[in-house]
């Protein structure tokens, strides 16, 4: 099925939610990262602490080509770092896969190319095994699949991949049911709010969405707080719009969710100062409770 897949990243999806459209279509990104590194998305998938230990790795994550790519790409020197990263890919390392997709889709030292970028993660999407001992390996398997969904949901019609939404959405599911991915949950809640590939429900839609808010995903919880501020689908609510804006601009990237930080801004000036008040009090309430896990980069 993934050779015909296609995107996500954060979505194409009608407004609430011109911003989760922006954000839907944009990637998974999430969490604010180190200035050079991509941020995967690679969730640890664990709801809560404690943490687990990773097992000792025989065969090393990191090999030179691997090496010489990496700091090649943090130093900004993509050339370079496509280089590096295509020795390693041709030898099969589905770590390189992964940072090549990054490339083309995001654009870093060439012009995006989603076709390119789609390729690249369809690769390290067939590499998945559930049995994976490296905890590494498997997230970044469990990534590739996840973004392969996020092409397939939109289609790359430039290169005259279709939409396919209902597979999509079946690869989502599995993510978040298996893995409980809030990239997952979050896509899939903003389908079945809109009976995109599934069902319209907008009850089960928000159990989605808050399951993707509590691990802090900013797309998650800059959706609800849209729900909140227009009151379509929830009572409106203008304290909880402003409480979700800021959580999401606390965990959005300045890099890949500037739309969410701008909205962020934006909706602390429309209201009234205990409005602000009550809503950051609130904010500091949630993420205390749900304080959320750093994104994991490979």
């Amino acid at each position: 099925m993934f050779r015909r897949l296609s995107r996500f990243s954060l979505l194409a999806v009608l407004r609430p939610m011109a911003l989760a459209c922006l954000l839907l279509s944009g990637g998974v990104a999430a969490h604010a990262q180190d200035a050079g590194e991509p941020n995967a998305g690679f969730f640890s998938y664990l709801p809560a602490p404690p943490k687990l230990k990773l097992p000792s790795i025989n065969i090393p994550f990191w090999t030179d080509d691997l090496k010489k790519a990496r700091n090649a790409y943090n130093d900004g020197n993509y050339s370079k770092a496509i280089k590096n990263f295509r020795k390693a890919s041709d030898d099969g390392n589905i770590v390189a896969d992964w940072y090549l997709g990054h490339i083309y889709a995001t654009g870093k030292g060439v012009s995006v190319d989603d076709a390119t970028a789609f390729s690249y993660y369809s690769r390290v999407a067939e590499a998945y095994d559930p049995d994976e001992p490296d905890q590494k390996r498997l997230r970044i398997m469990v990534d590739g699949q996840l973004r392969v969904a996020d092409y397939l949901r939109t289609g790359i019609p430039e290169a005259g991949i279709r939409p396919e939404p209902a597979a999509a959405a079946r690869t989502y599911l599995r993510l978040a049911s298996t893995y409980g991915h809030p990239g997952a949950q979050f896509a899939l809640g903003v389908m079945t709010m809109k009976g995109q590939g599934v069902r319209k429900n907008p009850q089960q839609a928000l159990k989605w969405l808050m399951a993707a808010a509590r691990k802090r995903h900013p797309g998650a919880q800059a959706y609800l707080g849209d729900l909140y501020w227009d009151g379509k689908v929830v009572q409106r609510d203008e304290t909880r719009a402003v409480m979700w804006y800021i959580l999401a601009g606390a965990t959005a990237s300045p890099a890949d969710d500037a739309a969410i930080i701008e909205r962020a801004n934006a909706i602390r000036s429309e209201v009234s100062d205990e409005t602000r008040l009550e809503a950051e009090a609130r904010a500091r309430v949630w993420a205390d409770q749900y304080p959320g896990e750093e994104g994991l980069t490979p």
